[in-house]
Formats: structure tokens, C-alpha cells, sequence
């Protein structure tokens, strides 16, 4: 009986990894991440234009009000295009009509469970700078909890301007290195964000991950957009297909506003003379993706 026990244990728990996003070395979990262009054109995508509508529904969690933008390049053998363009990126899309459709996703309301709100609204945010870091951990495979490490530690020694809860890093990364949470990138994922705690308050660190997948500058504008709406929008992501706080906004079954609109075409943010290629984002006030066209001053 004993064994029978173990046995049906053994056999549960098995189950379990099959269906969850298991991550290496206790890293945190992140449930929807962002796909490779590849998996984009090949698998089935979740359908935001389906007969009965999706909702994004509120479970309680922060979101970024003022988004404060930090890119993180890591080391010195970032590909020398995004090295050199993503800070104009990132610099036009906090401060354009792309941030200024996620107000929607406000925060003064009671979540699904009846979890009180954090009354937050969101508005445009600003670009803090491009920081190079010359990374302590010289592993050419990384864990997220490795990344999360290096994240702190070059806050620390004040090599990364100082988190608050509206700070996002978003950390680039050379071709030479993968990350190896959630299987490796660029063969089972394209990009995540997450944060380093559950923690609402008084300390977290909200982070993006973008590793070089070597398809260029436009998709990674494209990456860089969806997993910052999907930061600013639901802060603290949580593993399993059941969102519950301290989530923000998700559908019942898990999807983040922009990975209910992998299908739709990708837009353009214009900043001048400027052309930028973003992904689009689900809005409850129209139950689909919303359109593009989308400026900076």
C-alpha cells in the first residue's frame, strides 16, 4: 500500500510538471511567455476575435503607473543595432498613444475575488537611459535566478539606477548567451518579463527579458513592446493557467493583453522620422486587439 502510495505521488506530481511551466535552480515562473517566430507562425494562437469575446479580467495585483524605463544591455557584446536604436525605441513607446491605450487597465475597482484594488491609473511613463553592465556572472547559459542576481547586485554597487515600483529593466542580451529557465531561449520562448518577488510592497523589481534570437531590429522592437504592455499592465506575473492575485489583468485562463493578439498583425509607432514595429494589445473596451497607428511626440 505504501508503495502504491509513493507510487501514485510519484505519478501526480509528474502530471503536474507536464502541465505547468516548471523553471531550473528555484526560479520564479513566468506562464505566458512570449514565443519564438518561429512557434508564432507555426502553432495555434489564441483567439481574441473568437464568437463569444475574451475579457481581460482584474485579480488584484499592481500595475506601472508612470512607467520608469531602464534598458539594461548585458555586457559589451550586445548586437551593436539594438545597442545602439532600442533607447530611442523605448524612449518613444512609454511616451506615446501605445501607453496611452492601457489606461483602460486601471486598478480602482475590486478584483474578480473580491480583493481589493491597489487604485492605480496608468498613464505615460519616461526613458531613464541605456546602462551596459559588465555582468559578475560570466556564464554563457543563465537562470532567471541568475539574471535576478545580476539585476541587484549591479543596483547595488549603483551601476543601475535604484528600483522603485515603477522602475522596468528591460535587459538585452548578446546572442552568445541563453537563458535556460522555461527551456531554453530562442528554441522554447522569445522573450518574458516577471519580478523578483510576489510582494506588492515596499520592494520588488519588475524586469523584462529579451534574449538575441537573431531576427533583427524590427522583431525586436516587437518583443520589446509586448512584453513592456504586458509589464506595465500585470506587473507581477504567477505560474499556472489560473491567474489569482497578485496578478493584475489577465484573461480567466491566463493570457496577458498582448498574448491575445499574437495573431494580429503587427503595427507601427511613428516618432519623427522614425518607424517602429510594435505588437498590438487586447482592449476590453472594443472585446479585441486594438488598432495601430500609433505616435510619439
Amino acid at each position: 500500500m505504501q508503495r502504491r502510495s509513493i507510487l501514485a505521488a510519484a505519478a501526480a506530481f509528474l502530471a503536474m510538471a507536464a502541465t505547468a511551466a516548471r523553471a531550473d535552480d528555484g526560479d520564479s515562473v513566468a506562464y505566458h511567455l512570449f514565443p519564438t517566430a518561429a512557434a508564432r507562425a507555426a502553432r495555434a494562437k489564441p483567439d481574441a476575435q473568437a464568437a463569444t469575446p475574451r475579457t481581460m479580467l482584474y485579480f488584484g495585483g499592481p500595475v506601472l503607473s508612470h512607467a520608469k524605463v531602464v534598458a539594461v544591455m548585458w555586457g559589451s557584446d550586445v548586437d551593436p543595432t539594438t545597442s545602439a536604436k532600442i533607447g530611442d525605441f523605448l524612449a518613444a513607446a512609454v511616451n506615446s498613444t501605445y501607453v496611452d491605450k492601457l489606461k483602460e487597465y486601471a486598478t480602482n475597482l475590486k478584483a474578480t475575488d473580491g480583493h481589493a484594488g491597489t487604485n492605480q491609473t496608468i498613464g505615460r511613463g519616461t526613458y531613464v537611459g541605456n546602462f551596459t553592465i559588465m555582468p559578475q556572472n560570466k556564464a554563457r547559459v543563465v537562470t532567471d535566478a541568475a539574471i535576478q542576481t545580476e539585476l541587484r547586485g549591479q543596483i547595488a554597487a549603483h551601476k543601475l539606477p535604484r528600483d522603485d515600483l515603477d522602475t522596468l529593466y528591460m535587459v538585452y542580451f548578446p546572442a552568445s548567451i541563453t537563458i535556460k529557465s522555461f527551456g531554453r531561449s530562442c528554441v522554447a520562448f522569445g522573450a518574458y518579463h516577471s519580478a523578483t518577488s510576489a510582494t506588492v510592497k515596499p520592494r520588488n523589481l519588475f524586469y523584462g527579458v529579451m534574449p538575441d534570437c537573431r531576427h533583427g531590429f524590427a522583431e525586436m522592437t516587437y518583443v520589446s513592446s509586448h512584453e513592456m504592455a504586458e509589464a506595465i499592465s500585470d506587473a507581477i506575473p504567477t505560474p499556472g493557467s489560473h491567474p489569482a492575485y497578485p496578478q493584475a489583468w489577465n484573461t480567466q485562463d491566463g493570457y496577458e493583453i498582448a498574448d491575445l493578439c499574437e495573431s494580429a498583425v503587427p503595427s507601427r509607432l511613428v516618432r519623427g522620422s522614425q518607424s517602429y514595429v510594435v505588437s498590438r494589445v487586447f482592449l476590453n473596451s472594443i472585446h479585441r486587439c486594438g488598432a495601430g497607428g500609433f505616435t510619439s511626440p
